[in-house]
């Protein structure tokens, strides 16, 4: 099975079309007010286009944030996938038309219903959580608990890097894996070098 790759929190055009040159499925921004990767409007409409362009689909990230307010911003931005990394219920946002991808905390023992997660109709990412931080913390969950979830089908983040994206797909196959912080040279400044690298490392694998 051929694992997807999502590259996630770009908000510069520059490293977009780097980002959308590489052999990727995904790529996400986000529309979280006061989040420090947050995209602006006019590039997030700028990075779609490219997106659409390159055959890769474009993520819009959001947080607890009402289906109105995503609504305003689904009326400028084009987006392919609405991903809810809060305590959103996801049927609320099924009018839009859009596939979703719900985010799941490993750390706040979500993973033990794992085997009744519907698949089937929602895309689901597992990704680590810390008390400030939803998402974009750099740090790994506790691979061992993929085990008990249908790992096949859903995305893992959470601490993903060249240096251990190969450890990871060794003992699981997922769906798809979801990068940020891990091909950042410094917070919120994406690397080209590192980006290559997790790509041709998943690629080549």
């Amino acid at each position: 099975m051929k694992t997807s790759i999502k590259l996630c929190g770009f908000n510069n055009i520059e490293d977009i079309i780097f980002a959308t040159s590489l052999d990727i499925d995904y790529l996400g921004m986000i529309f979280v007010e006061n989040a420090r990767r947050k995209i602006d409007l006019e590039t997030a409409i700028e990075s779609v286009k490219i997106c659409k362009e390159s055959g890769v689909k474009s993520v819009g990230v959001f947080l607890n944030q009402n289906p109105s307010e995503i609504e305003t911003i689904l009326n400028d931005v084009d987006l392919d996938i609405l991903q809810l990394h809060g305590t959103e219920n996801v049927e609320d946002y099924r009018v839009f038309n859009k596939d979703i991808i719900k985010t799941l905390h490993a750390s706040q023992g979500l993973l033990l219903r794992g085997r009744n997660l519907d698949t089937d109709n929602l895309n689901y990412l597992l990704d680590t959580s810390t008390d400030d931080l939803h998402g974009g913390t750099g740090k790994c969950f506790d691979w061992k608990i993929l085990k008990d979830v249908p790992v096949e089908k859903l995305f893992v983040a959470g601490g993903l890097k060249p240096d251990n994206i190969i450890d990871l797909l060794t003992t699981y196959e997922p769906k798809c894996v979801d990068v940020s912080s891990g091909i950042e040279n410094k917070f919120g400044h994406k690397d080209h070098e590192l980006m290559s690298d997790f790509v041709q490392k998943i690629r080549a694998f």
